[in-house]
C-alpha cells in the first residue's frame, strides 16, 4: 500500500524583497554627497565670516 498523503514540503513565508546594491549604493552616494556639500558651505561661510569680522 502507498501513502498518498504526502505534505508539500515546508517553505518559509517569503521575506521583502531587498534593494537592489545598486540603489543602495547611489543613495549612499547622494547622502555624502549632500553631507560634504553642507560641511563645506558652512566651512566656507565660517571662514568668510572671520575673515570679515578680522578685517572689520
Amino acid at each position: 500500500m502507498t501513502n498518498t498523503n504526502i505534505s508539500a514540503p515546508h517553505t518559509s513565508p517569503s521575506s521583502p524583497r531587498r534593494r537592489s546594491a545598486n540603489i543602495r549604493y547611489l543613495r549612499r552616494s547622494i547622502a555624502i554627497a549632500f553631507a560634504r556639500g553642507g560641511a563645506h558651505a558652512t566651512g566656507s561661510g565660517l571662514i568668510g565670516l572671520l575673515f570679515w569680522w578680522i578685517t572689520h
